[in-house]
């Protein structure tokens, strides 16, 4: 018996190495016809006419890359069926989404419009179903790519909605509408607002992150307070310290040190003043020492 387990193990792995050798010979091969016969146009207009028109090639080069590109995509966004052990998934109600089937989607990619196929899994409890490799390829609930999401914002963060889908058709050649680019670029501005307003609220709880560098092992903080720190107007009327003097609001002073200076003594639990240095008396030039005034 377990010879025979070891055997359907490596003979299961060989038969997904193979796949995958010949999905890769497949794009290639798709790769490889699309440009020859491109190339072909090219080189038949040129000997027809004996110019080349830079625009129309580079342009044409760009379409057909694409769409080489976008079959290469599809071809990678084909999910197996998933194996016997993995055919069930937690479900949010508390039970398990069992698999259903593999479900396709169109999927507008950076390279153009690919073909998603992915397990569908449904829970038989709430009748709710889950696309794992949609989370996984940040496409849920979506049929545009990462991608083309950062473009829909780049594109509408600065300009009307229609140039940007404008913009969207001269620089990377896909076809969207004025409406996808106003819809997407407000979520992704309401998602950073979003993750904004929780590192400020951070913040607020003092739930900040962690500075990286060298410890400090003690910090010392002094206050100089004069008073309790009072608008002007609640001064009115009231007894100042010095008999003839107005009240002057109360103020406080903060003095933040880390090491502690070697002027600081440990005198008291409160901090001591630190003195300042006293300049010196400025001296006159030595030419002009002996000058009489």
């Amino acid at each position: 018996m377990k010879r025979s387990a070891v055997f359907v193990r490596s003979s299961s792995t060989e038969v997904v190495g193979a796949t995958r050798k010949k999905t890769a010979a497949r794009i290639h091969q798709e790769i490889a016809r699309e440009v020859n016969q491109l190339l072909s146009r090219i080189f038949a207009e040129r000997g027809n006419h004996g110019l080349t028109d830079l625009e129309a090639v580079e342009n044409a080069l760009r379409v057909v890359l694409a769409q080489a590109g976008a079959a290469a995509l599809s071809e990678l966004l084909q999910f197996d069926v998933p194996a016997p052990d993995q055919r069930q998934l937690p479900c949010p109600c508390g039970h398990h989404a069992q698999y259903r089937e593999l479900r396709s989607k169109p999927v507008l990619t950076v390279v153009g419009q690919a073909q998603v196929s992915r397990p569908y899994y449904l829970c038989p409890h709430c009748h709710q179903g889950q696309f794992p490799a949609d989370v996984e390829l940040d496409i849920k609930d979506t049929e545009f790519s990462p991608g083309v999401r950062r473009m829909h914002a780049l594109v509408g963060q600065d300009a009307p909605f229609d140039h940007g889908r404008e913009q969207m058709k001269v620089l990377a050649g896909l076809e969207v509408t004025a409406k996808s680019v106003e819809r997407i670029a407000e979520a992704i501005g309401e998602d950073i607002a979003q993750r904004e307003r929780e590192e400020m609220q951070k913040a607020i709880q003092l739930d900040l992150p962690v500075v990286g560098g060298q410890s400090i092992p003690v910090l010392y903080v002094e206050l100089d307070g004069t008073g309790v720190p009072v608008v002007k107007k609640e001064t009115v009327g009231r007894q100042a310290k010095t008999d003839g003097q107005p009240p002057i609001p109360g103020k406080s002073n903060w003095g933040v040190c880390s090491p502690r200076p070697s002027a600081t003594r440990r005198a008291s639990p409160s901090a001591t003043r630190i003195r300042r240095p006293t300049p010196e008396r400025s001296r006159p030039p030595k030419s002009l020492a002996n000058v009489s005034t």
